[in-house]
């Protein structure tokens, strides 16, 4: 009788964390959400930006092939050219590189902020993985 007390206690108490690992999932997965169409929002401003960077460039290698078009001196033309992509590769890895840590900068607050509730996601996410993965090797 006794230990049918501690396992009716226990199951409780189970079901309990179980609960509160539920709603805080939900209250994660909002957070989420709400930090990733940020970065969505960021990253479509940032790609607007470079696109008409983009343009910018383009108009300018424009403005020196008609400038050099009547000219013979083709070196210089190639090496403005190759200037001008260099400075549009730099800008856009610099704008990816910038999601790119914006984005895990979010991600590692969010775990941190909330740890046991990250570690209540990992843990459901490696169970239903196994889950997953057991059950596909169990057919064979």
């Amino acid at each position: 009788m006794f230990s049918s007390n501690k396992q009716e206690d226990l199951k409780d108490k189970v079901t309990h964390l179980a609960d509160n690992v539920k709603d805080n999932v939900g209250d994660v997965a909002n957070d989420v959400r709400h930090s990733a169409e940020k970065i969505g929002q960021n990253l479509q401003q940032k790609t607007t930006e470079t696109k008409h960077e983009a343009m910018n460039v383009i108009d300018s290698l424009k403005s020196l092939i008609n400038q050099y078009t009547s000219s013979s001196n083709v070196s210089d033309i190639k090496n403005q050219i190759l200037d001008k992509a260099y400075e549009l590769k730099g800008t856009v890895q610099d704008e990816v590189s910038h999601a790119y840590s914006t984005g895990k900068e979010r991600t590692v607050q969010t775990v941190q902020e909330k740890p046991l509730l990250s570690l209540g996601l990992a843990i459901g996410a490696g169970v239903l993985l196994g889950y997953i993965l057991g059950s596909k090797q169990s057919s064979k």
